[in-house]
């Protein structure tokens, strides 16, 4: 991977592809991951993998914006869940090298 931002966009792209394997690929072994309204945060490789298998089998997401703050990583996209919800999602990166350490998200509804 050549910078932090493509680590980040490898990531979400998985993501979309509903690929455990790959963005578990991106990320360090101690990768914490924390979504608004759960109590414990996704922890470790197989907690990405997790993630992956909980969200919404058809989710569409549009990219909106991008920045890149040393190894803090934002991506922001409009997601969908066709027929379930729209919003926009922050995606806060911390990248380390080339892994995912951390990852949060902030949602703003879409509609």
């Amino acid at each position: 991977m050549d910078s932090t931002l493509d680590v980040a966009r490898s990531f979400v792209q998985a993501v979309k592809d509903r690929n455990g394997d790959a963005a578990a690929a991106l990320c360090a072994e101690d990768v914490e991951v924390t979504l608004p309204g759960l109590p414990e945060p996704f922890q470790g490789k197989e907690g990405i993998r997790q993630m992956i298998r909980l969200a919404p089998s058809e989710l569409v997401q549009t990219p909106r914006e991008e920045s890149v703050d040393g190894k803090n990583v934002r991506i922001t996209t409009l997601t969908r869940a066709p027929g379930v919800f729209a919003n926009y999602t922050t995606w806060n990166f911390e990248i380390d090298g080339a892994l995912v350490r951390r990852l949060d998200f902030e949602l703003r509804a879409a509609n």
